[in-house]
């Protein structure tokens, strides 16, 4: 038997058992000790009576020394066998007296201690008693049996443990009471068991049976159940009450003689035996009564938790209609708390048009009919109508008779709001759904399906799917099924047949799930004709790309395609200035000097990334027959209709022949200005020598003429000095020295010449502190004319022309400024290109070179120069660096 032992008390069994069985060796020893020493006193402890044998006092100790081995909880196997070796070494010693007393055969064991002598003469003095023999005997054989198990009999060993400690508390309770029958059979011999050896068995049987506290007699004891505790409490004085009483009794009668103390021994052993027994088996039942009173506590527990923790309200009623039951989940689910429900009426909770179905559910529970879950309606507190899936079950007492029913109530609102989606899904659905059996029987139909039919719902509904497919697809649509019914999904493309015998198109996918199935179709003649209307497009995308290929192909400009991707297309002209032949790195584009160009810089790229157009910047192309190609390069963005940059065009445009006829141009130009100084030279100087040495009258027509010649001269010189600067310009050969220029008393000497010239009016407004400048004094200086010409030219003759100058970082900016008509933004954008005058009506003069002129001079300087304007007054601005220490001057 087996009972749930208290940790402390079974701990202290087992240190009782280590500590008893020791003890007991104790006892043995001593034994020996006496008969070596010839000590009655140690062989018996009361004169007169059995003394223990050599035979008895060695069986003690290795009785001792095997439950000492077999003790631990785990004991090894070589502990295992040499515990079990003990117990049978005893079992024959004590087998042989045995076999000798019963049947007068001698196996002459008591002989090996035949050296010693007795102190009382007497028969066999080395010879065990009978019942010395029998307990060690039966205590041999607990150890034989120790952690033994036969079935549901797990404890075998104890049962020869308790008859040898019956046993041993009759002779202890004769050595007690005096009673010599109970430990010696004859006065006469000393045959008998010593009170050593009845302490010593003893103490061994109490080993034996505490070295295992979880199991057996012991534990029913040490069980932390209601019947250990009783067992804890009676047990001492069950076994230690009839003694003491027998005591008493005799006192009582003052001794009586041999026979009345052996009766009363008889009795007390008897007495205390039978206590014993009783106080154990009534604890066993306690324990098991107590083991049972937990598990259904247990049990209990765990049903009230599932109850309070379900997701389900539960409610329990008794057999009249009055509820008893309500977990949280009832609360939750109707608003009532539990105790404003407990002890109301069921038909609080059922609407007025459903209360005859509670008596008809509990009619039929009272038969015994078993009542399925179904879904009705019931009411929450505040009056709202609930959607409940309902389950009963009536609770019966040991009689049969029903004391109460359980319902378990499952909100059902949630799963109808999705019943009622899905059937408007169904209902509204675009694609046509058909349910059917796994035969193929069409079950249920949506508007869908029926208008891709043509026919109505009462037409398709019973009639089996092969009805609706061409005859040829009939197979197709078994091997479907079959596939359908392993479990796999089947789509693919169908052809339906309509009432007016129409082949429709279709896509299907189709599935079995819960035993239907469930078939998905949808129209593919949208479809069927988009693909032949994208095909078409296809193909006039391919003949206008072909045409616009050609086209590109028949351009003489190169045309370069990049898409968002990067992805470079090209028309033939291009293939020339891309060395690979089919790729973008093989592109090389220069500035004009030579410089290499940044891929990310090229205008084809900054278009695509930046957005950013470029119209016509000169670059130098590399073609792999002629080496380098001046080009003009164009570059755009292009976008999508949602304005997203999609890609980007560049066109290359070969200027070679351009630059021939500009360079020969440029060398006209500069023969024309050289020839066409040597004869104005010499009319300046014969129109000199005529003056000084012609008598010519002042104020007369030859002396007017002469003044008109001279003018004529001085801008014909000009012009022709202009062409000359504009053709060294355009050739790059223009030479500047340039060096550290005051340009405060530069400007103040300009301005002074100018407006003597002209007879008019220049305000010259500078700073004292204006810092020099590094630059050509001389070409300043024709800058500087030219604007100042210009402003007297155009500007209002009634108003002062204004020269001002400041210092804006590390530049000295100069400002001409003139009241007139103002420029349009048109007009200022080609100010400073060549042979173009803004306002080439009226009087005046030129050939559109000076502001083309004073930008190339000022920009070879290391500056800038514009103009602004306003409604009445325009503003020429040009820029120099200032003269810094440590910098030289220099070409």
């Amino acid at each position: 038997m087996r009972a749930a032992s208290h940790p402390g008390l079974a701990a202290f069994a087992r240190r009782a058992a280590r500590v008893m069985a020791p003890a007991a060796a104790f006892l043995g020893a001593l034994g020996l000790l006496g008969w070596v020493s010839g000590s009655a006193g140690l062989q018996a402890f009361v004169p007169g009576r059995p003394i223990i044998t050599p035979n008895t006092a060695i069986s003690l100790i290795v009785l001792a020394a095997g439950v000492h081995l077999l003790t631990p909880a785990e004991p090894s196997a070589r502990r295992r066998a040499a515990g079990r070796l003990c117990g049978l070494v005893v079992i024959a010693v004590a087998a042989a007296t045995l076999v000798n007393d019963a049947a007068g055969l001698d196996l002459r064991v008591d002989r090996l201690f035949s050296r010693w002598t007795s102190p009382r003469s007497a028969l066999l003095p080395f010879r065990s008693a009978v019942t010395t023999a029998l307990c060690l005997t039966l205590l041999g054989g607990g150890l034989l049996l120790f952690d033994a198990a036969w079935g549901r009999w797990s404890r075998p060993a104890q049962v020869p443990v308790l008859l040898a400690a019956v046993i041993v508390l009759a002779v202890l309770t004769g050595h007690a009471y005096g009673a010599e029958l109970l430990f010696q059979f004859s006065p006469l011999s000393l045959r008998g068991m010593s009170l050593p050896t009845a302490l010593g068995l003893a103490l061994l049987a109490a080993s034996i049976l505490m070295a295992r506290p979880e199991r057996g007699v012991v534990a029913i004891v040490t069980s932390a159940r209601l019947g250990g505790s009783m067992a804890r409490r009676l047990l001492a004085p069950a076994l230690a009450g009839p003694p003491l009483l027998g005591f008493v009794v005799l006192a009582a009668t003052r001794g009586g003689g041999p026979d009345l103390s052996l009766s009363h021994a008889l009795l007390a052993t008897a007495s205390a035996t039978v206590a014993v027994a009783l106080t154990l088996l009534t604890a066993a039942s306690l324990n098991r009564v107590d083991e049972v009173r937990a598990r259904v506590s247990e049990e209990l527990r765990l049903w009230r938790d599932f109850v309070e923790q379900a997701d389900d309200a539960i409610m329990v009623r008794t057999p009249e209609g009055t509820v008893i039951g309500w977990n949280p989940a009832a609360e939750r689910l109707f608003g009532w708390r539990r105790e404003e429900i407990v002890g109301s009426s069921v038909l609080t909770l059922v609407p007025d048009d459903r209360h005859p179905e509670v008596s008809m559910l509990a009619e039929c529970l009272a038969r015994g009919e078993r009542v399925p879950a179904f879904e009705t309606v019931r009411v929450a507190k505040d009056g709202t109508r609930i959607e409940v899936s309902l389950s009963l079950a009536s609770v019966r007492d040991d009689d049969g008779r029903i004391v109460g029913m359980a319902a378990i109530i499952r909100d059902l609102r949630q799963r109808k709001a999705a019943e009622r989606r899905y059937a408007e899904l169904f209902e509204s659905a675009s694609d046509g759904i058909f349910i059917a059996d796994p035969s193929g029987v069409i079950g249920e139909v949506n508007p869908a399906g029926c208008h891709l039919l043509g026919r109505c719902r009462g037409e398709v509904v019973g009639r089996s799917i092969l009805e609706f497919i061409p005859p040829e697809d009939a197979t197709r649509l078994v091997a479907a099924r079959e596939a359908l019914l392993d479990g796999e999904a089947q789509v693919g493309d169908w052809q339906l047949v309509a009432a007016d015998g129409t082949r429709i198109p279709v896509e299907a996918s189709a599935v079995i799930r819960g035993g239907r199935w469930q078939l998905f179709v949808r129209d593919q003649r949208a479809r069927k004709a988009a693909e032949t209307a994208l095909a078409r497009l296809y193909r006039e995308e391919a003949l206008a790309k072909a045409w616009l290929q050609g086209v590109l192909d028949g351009m003489p400009e190169a045309v370069l395609l990049v898409d968002a991707d990067g992805n470079l297309s090209n028309n033939k002209a291009a293939r020339r200035f891309i060395a690979a032949g089919d790729g973008a790195p093989g592109l090389d584009l220069r500035e004009p000097d030579g410089a290499a160009v940044g891929w990310t810089e090229l205008p084809l790229m900054r278009a695509l990334q930046r957005g950013e157009p470029c119209s016509g910047r000169e670059l130098v192309a590399h073609d792999a027959h002629s080496g380098q190609v001046p080009v003009l390069v164009s570059a755009s963005p292009l976008a999508d209709a949602g304005g997203r940059r999609v890609g980007a065009v560049s066109v290359l445009r070969d200027i070679s022949v351009l630059k021939e006829m500009e360079r020969l141009r440029e060398e006209w130009t500069a023969i024309v200005a050289h020839d066409l100084r040597q004869p104005l030279n010499v009319i300046a100087m014969s129109t000199q020598v005529l003056a000084r040495t012609a008598a010519i009258e002042p104020d007369t027509t030859a002396a007017r003429a002469l003044v008109r010649i001279r003018g004529a001269t001085g801008r014909l010189g000009r012009m022709i000095r202009d062409l000359y600067d504009a053709a060294r310009l355009d050739a790059r050969r223009l030479t500047l020295a340039r060096a550290r220029v005051d340009l405060r008393d530069l400007l103040i000497e300009v301005a002074a010449r100018t407006c003597g010239d002209a007879d008019r009016r220049i305000r010259v407004q500078l700073p004292r502190s204006l810092p020099p400048v590094l630059a050509d004094a001389g070409r300043v200086e024709q800058v500087m004319e030219n604007l100042l010409a210009n402003a007297l030219k155009y500007g209002d003759p009634e108003a002062a022309v204004e020269v001002t100058a400041e210092v804006a970082e590390e530049m000295v900016v100069v400002s001409t400024r003139n009241r007139g008509p103002g420029l349009t933004p048109e007009q200022l954008a080609r100010l400073f290109t060549r042979f173009y005058r803004a306002r080439p009506e009226g009087r005046a003069e030129g050939i559109g070179l000076g502001l083309y002129i004073a930008r190339g001079l000022v920009e070879a300087q290391g500056g800038q120069i514009w103009a602004e304007s306003g409604v009445h007054d325009v503003v020429f601005r040009f820029s120099l660096p200032i003269a810094r220490a440590g910098v030289d001057a220099g070409s």
